[in-house]
């Protein structure tokens, strides 16, 4: 009998020893069929997450060795520098290539001696604006800066989701900070967008990732815009539009300038001047937009990523992907260019 309770009482100390075993192996290790393999699902050789748990990824692009502006960027850089070099003509010639009419019955109700004054008029009150403390002039050619820069440098935020040979990779995400604006727009699925693809996987010892071929499309500059309106409000108070507009006070400097006069003649017809005015503004914002919304990555191409996986806390999954780097190439209307690009994930 007593022989029959110890050997009861040394099965329960190998059962409890054996339980004691497997909960600590499931701390340490990932499930056997995880897929990837005999080796794999360790600390040393970690797996990536199950895909129901998705990896934020960040992919930092850098474009500046090209040292080209796409066509589209250009001529809307150009429009922000002439509106920063000369508002009152930019103004005006915008304006009347929009079609206000405004412009052409001002020139034609006022004699050529105001005429030839007008643009200086006009250029002397845009000079006393501030804008937080910068010249009206200052602010087109941040935007200018904005505009290049957001383009040059950005990051794409995305969510990845890995199972065995495959993910789900799809774009979420514009972060502008690398080009010194800190702000993200998320990434809404516009008609150019191609945001979604499935490329191979392979898992390798030590951690190792292998990422395949990616295509992407993305209404870039329609994200672009949206940045630089964001940096607008955040350090201006308002969108483009609103800025130029509460800045210039097209009223106020209506008045102002139909006040002038030459000898006895004075200009007059403030309505039209107010007109001129904010016609010009809504062309110059317009114009800006819409040769950035030009703007589209249709071939938006990572070839390859490699990377490592980290397991963190020692139970043979990932939790982080380091070292990333995307073999990437873009089309910004010039042809395929390499794009520098880096890449890093956390879930």
């Amino acid at each position: 009998m007593a022989e029959r309770l110890l050997n009861g009482t040394a099965m329960k100390r190998l059962a409890t020893a054996a339980l004691i075993a497997a909960l600590g192996a499931c701390g340490t290790s990932a499930p056997d069929d995880h897929g990837y393999g005999d080796g794999f699902g360790t600390p040393e050789n970690p797996v990536p997450a199950d895909d129901s748990r998705p990896y934020a990824v960040t992919s930092t692009i850098d474009f500046t060795v090209e040292q080209v502006l796409p066509p589209q960027i250009e001529l809307a850089v150009q429009t922000l520098r002439a509106f920063a070099d000369n508002p009152a003509r930019t103004l005006v010639t915008l304006a009347d290539e929009a079609g206000v009419p405004a412009v052409q019955d001002l020139y034609n109700a006022i004699p050529s001696i105001l005429r030839d004054k007008l643009e200086d008029w006009i250029n002397g009150e845009i000079a006393k604006i501030k804008i937080n403390g910068k010249t009206l002039p200052e602010y087109a050619g941040e935007l200018a800066a904005y505009a290049e820069t957001a383009l040059t440098q950005f990051a794409l935020d995305s969510s990845m989701t890995i199972k065995p040979g495959v993910a789900t990779h799809t774009l979420t995400g514009i972060d502008f900070s690398p080009a010194g604006l800190s702000f993200k727009v998320p990434i809404s699925g516009l008609a150019a967008d191609v945001l979604t693809q499935e490329p191979s996987i392979q898992v390798a010892e030590g951690g190792a990732l292998s990422v395949g071929d990616q295509h992407f499309g993305l209404a870039y500059g329609e994200y672009a815009w949206q940045g630089i309106n964001l940096a607008s409000t955040s350090v201006f108070g308002g969108d483009v539009r609103t800025t130029l507009g509460k800045a210039v006070n097209c009223t106020s400097l209506a008045h102002a300038i139909a006040s002038k006069c030459v000898l006895s003649v004075c200009v007059g017809h403030e309505d039209l001047i107010d007109g001129i005015c904010e016609g010009g503004l809504d062309a110059l914002v317009a114009q800006v937009h819409d040769r950035l919304a030009e703007f589209k990555l249709d071939v938006f191409r990572f070839i390859t990523g490699e990377a490592r996986l980290v397991d963190d806390d020692q139970d043979g999954v990932a939790d982080r992907i380091v070292d990333g780097t995307w073999d990437a190439e873009m089309n910004l209307g010039l042809g395929l260019r390499k794009a520098p690009a880096t890449f890093s994930a956390a879930r």
